[in-house]
């Protein structure tokens, strides 16, 4: 009898180990199945975005997905996408990164920054011609082109532009060694115009000297002035 209730006591002890052992191994189980259904959202695109294709909010939309396949450069919002250019393709249903998306506009590729419809273009310009080099970018200036001979009138100034955009400035230099400074004038500006401007500042550049003024930024309104030249002088002394 004695043999037998310890028999019994044995059995009772390991059927009691195995089913904590067992239990464990299931809780072991179970525990990474829980991390692998923990979802956040992402943004994702909703059909397929054509490179430099503006993204709308039809174009995108937040979807649920589990935390293990999330890209890192991921984004999370519909504001970090929508408004702003796709650098490439984005087919649908594949998650937007940071790095498809010209969000900075600041710091991206220029042609970016340029709205449809519009063009940048540059010109070359001096200390004279570029207000002493105070013109910076996102600043609004108007052009003067002085040509040598229009309707026999010798030298002639006019008011050609008006209000137009300084989207980026080249390289600065000071002095007879060309070194780069933060003061010095830079030797070209890039402007943004629509492409009949962009015929006439091409013909202004070949056949007429160029003289930029700087304007308010506030400052919007198109003045209307008259040109000036010889045959206007003695009338046009002072204005």
């Amino acid at each position: 009898m004695k043999i037998k209730k310890r028999v019994i006591i044995l059995a009772l002890f390991f059927a009691v180990v195995t089913a904590g052992l067992f239990y464990s191994y299931l809780t072991q189980l179970e525990e990474p199945e829980t991390v692998a259904f923990q979802k956040t959202e992402v943004l994702v695109a909703a059909a397929t975005i054509p490179e430099n294709t503006l993204i709308t909010q039809d174009l995108v939309m937040l979807k649920s997905v589990p935390l293990e396949s999330v890209h890192g450069e991921a984004l999370k919002s519909m504001e970090a996408a929508v408004g702003y250019l796709a650098k490439s393709d984005i087919v649908a249903g594949e998650q937007v990164l940071s790095s498809r998306v010209a969000s900075d506009l600041t710091s991206s590729s220029l042609s970016y920054r340029i709205p449809d419809g519009m063009r940048a273009t540059a010109l070359s310009s001096t200390e004279v011609s570029a207000v002493a080099g105070f013109i910076a970018v996102g600043d609004r200036v108007d052009i003067l082109v002085t040509y040598t001979d229009i309707e026999g009138s010798g030298l002639t100034t006019l008011t050609q532009f008006q209000n137009l955009e300084v989207l980026a400035k080249g390289a600065s230099t000071s002095g007879e060694t060309g070194a780069q400074t933060d003061t010095g004038v830079s030797s070209t500006l890039t402007l943004l115009v629509t492409p009949a401007q962009a015929e006439v500042l091409a013909y202004a550049m070949q056949s007429g000297n160029l003289h930029l003024t700087l304007r308010n930024p506030s400052d919007t309104e198109k003045v209307l002035v008259d040109k000036f030249n010889r045959s206007v002088f003695d009338s046009w002394k002072t204005r």
